[in-house]
């Protein structure tokens, strides 16, 4: 027999270091986390007769703006996760539709960004033009 033969176990490392190179494998894993997460809640769902409360207007905006955020980062194992877990639709909201909710005009400086990270640095931006300002005052 060739003494340079494969064996299985090495042949496995060699497949699994292949997925991980080519993303398979993380999105394969987000994907058994999404369902499992979903059985969970089916179970729990069906074990219990208190459902969970009606999630408000502000929480499904900012679960749609964190998953505009994965989404533009990449994070799309992560997305369909935080999807399942959270029960989101399948259809998101358009970013028009976001900006207009959140009152944030989106201009073509502003699009370079996820809406989430504008409004961070406008609040960001806010809360340094008040010290400032009351630094001034002080002096």
């Amino acid at each position: 027999m060739n003494d340079k033969a494969i064996t299985e176990k090495e042949l496995l490392v060699a497949i699994k270091d292949l997925l991980k190179k080519n993303g398979y494998l993380s999105k394969i894993n987000a994907e058994v986390r999404a369902q499992v997460t979903e059985l969970l809640q089916d179970r729990q769902a069906s074990g219990t007769t208190n459902t969970p409360p009606a999630p408000t207007d502000e929480v499904l905006l900012v679960n749609e703006l964190v998953r505009e955020y994965l989404e533009w980062n990449g994070y799309l194992y992560t997305t369909s996760v935080m999807m399942s877990e959270a029960a989101m639709p399948k259809t998101k909201r358009t970013r028009a539709d976001l900006c207009a909710e959140v009152g944030v005009k989106d201009d073509e400086k502003s699009s370079a960004l996820p809406l989430l990270s504008n409004i961070v640095a406008a609040y960001t931006e806010r809360i340094k033009r008040k010290i400032n300002k009351s630094k001034r005052d002080v002096c």
